[in-house]
C-alpha cells in the first residue's frame, strides 16, 4: 500500500473510531445500565470503549483499504481535514457535554 493510500485510509478509520467513541462516551453518561453494560466485558467502561474504539479503527482501516483502489495528494488532504474537524467537534462535545453535567 503507498504512503498516500495508507494516510488516506488511517484518517478516514480515525474519523470513524472518534465518532464512536464521542457516541459511547455521552450515551453511557446518559445510561447506567449501559455504562454498566459496558463495564461487565472488561471491568471498566473506558477500557471497554477503548476496545471498540480500536476494534473499529482496525475494522474500518481494513474496510477501506479494500474499498479504495487509487487515492491523489488532494483527496488525502481532504481526509486529513475531516479528521481535524470531527477531532475538534468531539472534543467540543464531549467538553460541553461534562460541562453542562457539571452546571445543571
Amino acid at each position: 500500500m503507498n504512503k498516500l493510500k495508507t494516510i488516506y485510509v488511517s484518517a478516514h478509520s480515525a474519523v470513524a473510531s472518534i465518532v464512536v467513541t464521542v457516541f459511547l462516551t455521552i450515551f453511557s453518561e446518559l445510561s447506567a445500565p449501559f455504562k454498566n453494560w459496558l463495564a461487565g466485558f472488561t471491568g471498566h467502561h473506558w477500557l471497554t470503549k477503548s476496545w471498540i474504539s480500536l476494534i473499529v479503527f482496525v475494522l474500518m482501516f481494513v474496510i477501506f483499504s479494500v474499498a479504495c483502489k487509487t487515492v491523489n495528494g488532494a483527496q488525502t488532504r481532504k481526509a486529513l481535514i475531516l479528521l481535524e474537524v470531527i477531532t475538534i467537534l468531539g472534543f467540543i462535545a464531549i467538553l460541553g457535554f461534562f460541562a453542562y453535567e457539571y452546571l445543571v
